[in-house]
């Protein structure tokens, strides 16, 4: 009967791991592209209803909604912007062709498959460090994004609550 070793339940954990971690960064760049478009819809109306308020005949905008409305588009601008970079291709580590190649020499080829096991653990290990390190990066820039649109949303009611009270 032939032992197994350790490594072929690490080599699982591993892989998992790296898979979860891939997962995640496709995840948090579609939460970029969505900070971007909900930033760019609540931009789009926060243009319309100001151009709509200040040509109607009678109304003018008031002068402490101006401040508010300043911060709600800067603050969507920069939404955007963060939700863009959540989608900057960062450095990640996978294993080169030239590597990949390699192992299919007959040199690596017909090692030991203890040996195959602990490369390819390396291999994703090293993926893995890599990942998670851009990761927390998108995480940080995801974070700003959503801080921006919510404080938007924030300097937009409150310009919304001044032109109430004027008016």
């Amino acid at each position: 009967m032939s032992e197994m070793n350790a490594g072929a339940a690490y080599a699982g954990l591993i892989a998992d791991q790296l898979a979860e971690e891939r997962n995640r960064k496709t995840s948090l760049e579609a939460r970029g592209i969505t900070v971007i478009t909900t930033s760019g819809t609540l931009a789009t109306l926060l243009f319309a209803l100001t151009a709509g308020l200040t040509t109607a005949a009678k109304f003018r905008l008031p002068g402490p909604a101006r401040l508010p409305l300043l911060l709600a588009l800067v603050a969507f601008v920069a939404a955007a912007a963060f939700g863009l970079a959540t989608n900057l291709p960062l450095r990640y580590q996978e294993p080169t062709s030239a590597g990949l190649a390699r192992l299919v020499s007959a040199k690596y080829w017909s090692g030991p498959a203890e040996i195959g096991q602990l490369r390819v653990a390396e291999a994703e290990i090293t993926a893995l460090a890599a990942a998670r390190s851009a990761n927390g990066r998108k995480v940080t820039l995801l974070l700003a994004a959503i801080l921006s649109e919510v404080l938007a949303v924030v300097f937009l009611t409150w310009a919304i609550a001044v032109v109430l009270y004027n008016s």
